[in-house]
């Protein structure tokens, strides 16, 4: 057979009504919540949060939600797993992946 059969696995991200915290969940995920979205909305607290601990990718905004650019990667991946994982913002544990 010249091509191989491969399984995909299909994952749904799911934006949850309020935050989760089980790191449990992501035991075993690529880190693809934190690579295949362009950028996530932060409070201002946020903002300044992420500011105060190096963040470079940041985007201030007059008139909507300020972002976390994560295109390409969070910056705050460390290897597939987050580096700020409790300060992580508010989007960020409410986002949860499930598989089929």
């Amino acid at each position: 057979m010249l091509f191989h059969s491969r399984v995909k696995d299909k994952r749904h991200g799911l934006l949850l009504d309020k935050p989760l915290d089980d790191p449990s969940c992501c035991g075993v995920c690529a880190a693809l919540c934190c690579r295949s979205f362009p950028n996530v909305d932060l409070s201002w607290e946020e903002y300044q949060l992420l500011e105060s601990m190096g963040a470079t990718r940041l985007h201030f905004s007059i008139h909507g939600p300020h972002k976390l650019i994560i295109e390409n990667g969070c910056e705050f991946l460390v290897g597939n797993r987050c580096g700020i994982y409790d300060l992580r913002p508010e989007i960020c544990r409410r986002f949860i992946c499930r598989s089929d």
